[in-house]
């Protein structure tokens, strides 16, 4: 496997020395530099409208977050896996911002495809999301990095996750090999909590039905906030115990 940064955060934070009372033209500039260039840039998720990014940005910048990435990415690498992971930072707002929704996008990103139009599945990219409400820490930074090549490698040795089973699977690998840490909080459950979740969930693991995995994943609190039905479980219930799975798993699932 082999991992290469592919530099964009001084691009983006450019973004907003453009358009300063003219957001249109921000937001063309934005267009320009996610689909005018030789290839198609995954950054549908960061929002040239963001309150907060500027900010972000600048801290990411001022501590070479991208080279740290790229140290990550060395340690990340499979000599085993045949693969091209092409690996960008994206920064992701919410506060105040109608291009975002806190749950949704994050499922998104671990649970879509992740791929752009005519991309060879073993030469793609791999985006690594990073939230404005995150301290900016390298280990927030490492912990997203590895998930998301965990995650990609999974994908490219299982395809693409259909059932809660696969998905909770896949997320086994991913959280596990991040650090068990969801946005830089570690996900620690007590074992009556993964029992309870177990049970709620073992009849569900075969359903393909999304609102049913999505709360399952993500617990009562976030598939209210979407409008799906909830299924008794606390907060990020499904993750938690898939993280906890993945941790027990001695090769993990990739």
């Amino acid at each position: 496997m082999h991992l290469r940064v592919h530099p964009i955060l001084r691009e983006l934070r450019g973004l907003y020395d453009v358009g300063e009372r003219n957001t249109l033209e921000r937001f063309w500039a934005y267009k320009r530099l996610m689909v005018d260039g030789p290839e198609r840039l995954p950054l549908g998720d960061f929002s040239p409208m963001g309150q907060w990014q500027p900010e972000y940005l600048d801290a990411l910048l001022a501590t070479d977050a991208e080279g740290l990435a790229a140290t990550y990415a060395a340690e990340a690498e499979l000599n085993d896996l045949q693969a091209d992971f092409r690996l960008i930072l994206v920064v992701v707002d919410q506060p105040n911002n109608g291009w975002t929704q806190r749950w949704l996008t994050d499922a998104a990103w671990r649970f879509g495809t992740e791929k752009v139009t005519g991309q060879e599945p073993r030469r793609r990219w791999v985006t690594v999301q990073l939230w404005t409400h995150v301290p900016p820490m390298p280990d927030y930074l490492r912990s997203q990095l590895r998930g998301a090549v965990a995650r990609a490698t999974w994908r490219s040795r299982h395809g693409d996750p259909v059932t809660l089973a696969d998905m909770m699977q896949q997320e086994g690998a991913a959280l596990a090999y991040g650090g068990g840490t969801f946005a830089g909080e570690l996900l620690n459950t007590s074992e009556d909590e993964r029992e309870y979740t177990r049970q709620i969930l073992s009849p569900l693991r075969q359903s393909d039905h999304w609102p049913t995995c999505f709360a399952a994943l993500y617990g009562d609190g976030a598939a209210r906030e979407v409008g799906f039905p909830p299924l008794g479980l606390g907060a990020l219930a499904g993750l938690a115990l898939a993280a906890s799975e993945g941790a027990r798993t001695v090769h993990l699932p990739w």
